[in-house]
């Protein structure tokens, strides 16, 4: 058996694509088993590769896969603006001392209506607020799991993946400030959204070192992608026919590693403690143009996705039944499972590579849930409850994080059978996540009780503008700004999801 194992978690591996940080893990906990959203203390199955590898031990060993369904219903919801837009005199204005401006913007107007001739060379669409936001998804993943015992409980392999059954990864590099209104001029989930298409796979070992205690690590895989797009721009009001393009793309892996512990006080309690380490996914593009006249220039930057940052766990399971019949048809267990998580969120790195602003630092969080694992013969089930702290601050000031508590619950069963001389386990689970509502108002960055924070909305129309004749603009005056979060926005959503999963057990 051990050698079909170590077969079937090379086609895993082999039909995957690059695994990186496990963002959909934490969300959706393990599929399958009963590890659910308490896997950091129980349920001991492929997905303790990722949550607690020291439960590989108690793991049945065997080959499990499935299919989840996840749905995001996430709203992002804006709040209205008045007399803030960057008016149409921006186009020509410089500041008063004849500079340009440092941070160039675009009249609102046309992000809202769009833009033609004459007044933009091409065509240019419109984009409205938050007419591009990025919920409402469907997404199905298929679940690749493994134990297998090497040398008896002394020594467990385990696998566990989840890869996305459509775009095996995408990567959305949104601004959180109002550089996004060059883009979708909308707000996004900022730890969901991209980060539920994460292809998620992780490896480990287990060994029961003493007879109550055991340990385990394991890896998943950090990845930095590196390209270098060289361009040619022979006419740059037409980059569709003159643009000549040379790409120089390059890949690097290094391993995120995570531990975990196990140690049964009696034979009814049962505590566990787990770290997992950073985990990140980087892309480095560089840009270099060279245009007809010799301007040749260099740009490089580098995105961060599917953060995670360091977690420290803890976790208790206590039997309140514990009878392990020699037949199947009679054993029978209830077990209590609490579980704690320290995330340490104060490192937070966003899409952009850059830290949230000074004065809107995020918190490090404890969250925790509770749970309840019965089996009964043939038949396991359980239920998990958890609650997840945003780690976000009010954004009163110029970045739009979009982030709220969360509340989750999940519920699964599976049944044990035997068919065709072999030991067969089918299983169902459902789970839904609550993302409870969450309301976010500016500050103003004119009033005077305002001044000592230097990071609210910026005013994208300098008070000094002067036209081209070096006339002051009147309409300059005030606050103008095309940021999509002012004045206030808010969020709420839920996600539901379920699977079916098939185990071959060894």
């Amino acid at each position: 058996m051990p050698v079909l194992a170590l077969a079937l978690l090379l086609i895993s591996a082999l039909c995957a694509a690059p695994a990186h940080a496990s963002p959909l893990f934490e969300l959706v906990g393990g599929v399958g088993e009963q590890a659910g959203l308490n896997g950091r203390a129980a349920g001991p199955s492929a997905a303790s590769t990722y949550f607690n590898p020291a439960l590989l031990p108690k793991a049945e060993p065997g080959f499990v896969t499935g299919v989840l369904i996840l749905n995001d219903e996430i709203g992002v919801s804006l709040g209205a603006r008045d007399n803030v837009d960057v008016p149409l005199e921006y186009r020509n204005a410089i500041h008063a001392n004849g500079s340009v401006f440092e941070r160039p913007t675009v009249p609102t107007s046309w992000l809202a209506q769009g833009c033609a001739a004459p007044q933009c060379p091409l065509p240019l669409a419109p984009r409205p607020r938050q007419a591009a936001g990025s919920s409402g998804q469907t997404h199905a993943y298929e679940s690749v799991g493994l134990t297998t015992q090497l040398l008896g409980p002394r020594l467990v392999l385990g696998f566990y993946g989840l890869i996305p059954l459509a775009d095996f990864t995408t990567a959305h590099a949104f601004y959180v400030d109002e550089r996004e209104q060059f883009f979708s001029n909308s707000l996004h989930p900022e730890l969901y959204s991209d980060r539920l298409t994460a292809t998620s796979m992780a490896f480990g070992l287990g060994s029961q070192i003493l007879r109550r205690l055991s340990v385990g690590a394991s890896f998943t895989l950090g990845l930095r992608n590196s390209a270098t797009a060289g361009t040619f721009v022979g006419n740059a009001d037409d980059l569709a026919h003159t643009l000549l393009l040379s790409t120089d793309v390059g890949v690097r892996a290094s391993i995120s590693p995570h531990f975990g512990v196990s140690y049964d006080v009696t034979d009814d309690l049962h505590l566990s403690g787990t770290l997992h380490s950073e985990q990140r996914f980087d892309i480095t593009t560089a840009f270099s143009t060279f245009l007809p006249n010799g301007n040749k220039q260099l740009a490089t930057r580098t995105t961060v996705h599917d953060y995670l940052p360091w977690q420290i766990g803890f976790g208790a399971s206590y039997d309140v039944i514990s009878k392990h019949a020699a037949a199947t048809v009679d054993a029978h267990q209830l077990s209590l499972v609490a579980t704690a998580l320290v995330g340490l969120w104060s490192s937070y790195i966003d899409r952009q590579g850059e830290r949230p602003l000074p004065g809107y630092e995020w918190s490090n969080t404890l969250g925790g849930g509770g749970g309840v694992r019965h089996s009964y013969g043939p038949v396991r089930s359980f239920v998990d409850v958890t609650y997840v702290p945003t780690p976000v601050p009010p954004q009163t000031g110029r970045s739009n994080y979009v982030d709220n508590n969360r509340v989750s619950a999940s519920v699964g069963i599976d049944y044990k059978l035997r068919v065709l001389e072999l030991d067969w386990r089918v299983g169902l689970q459902a789970q839904a996540h609550w993302l409870l509502p969450r309301a976010q108002q500016k500050l103003d960055p004119l009033d005077p009780r305002n001044r000592n924070d230097g990071q609210l909305v910026r005013d994208e129309f300098p008070d000094d503008a002067v036209d081209t004749r070096g006339r002051p603009i009147a309409s300059a005056a005030g606050l103008q700004t095309n940021n999509p979060g002012w004045p206030g926005f808010s969020s709420a959503g839920v996600l539901l999801g379920g699977g079916v999963t098939l185990a071959l057990l060894f």
